[in-house]
């Protein structure tokens, strides 16, 4: 990708919250994005990376543990398992010091804070294609 092109990148987006997941997908859309995939636990984000192979992924670190399926710092571990490349942007209401250290030492490529803002998410992804 050569940087200053807004190049459209291909997008999954994990978040257990349908209202999320539809304010994201039209945010992604509004900045020229697309959405290939959505998941709303572990086991369907790491089927939908493998199935779809997206350019980014949006992952909400507050997945519905309560399922007992892991949660989001799993998912990320998991998805950098598959792809030491793979670029994904953390989403979350927990902007604790110790938290965005966390998820920086497991190799995500930025944070966008909840609530979501569009010039936030334009930022994080902006920073996650120039890594």
């Amino acid at each position: 990708l050569t940087m200053g092109t807004k190049a459209s990148l291909r997008f999954l987006i994990v978040d257990d919250n349908e209202a999320v997941r539809i304010l994201l997908t039209a945010m992604l859309t509004d900045l020229g994005h697309q959405v290939v995939g959505e998941a709303d636990d572990p086991k369907t984000a790491l089927e939908a990376y493998d199935q779809h192979k997206p350019d980014l992924v949006t992952l909400d670190l507050s997945l519905n543990v309560t399922l007992g399926r892991g949660d989001g710092l799993s998912v990320l571990k998991a998805l950098r398992q598959r792809n030491a490349a793979a670029k994904i942007i953390i989403i979350s209401g927990n902007s604790q010091i110790k938290i965005m250290e966390q998820v920086e030492r497991d190799g995500a490529a930025a944070f966008v804070p909840k609530p979501i803002k569009e010039d936030a998410l334009a930022a994080a992804i902006a920073s996650a294609t120039s890594k």
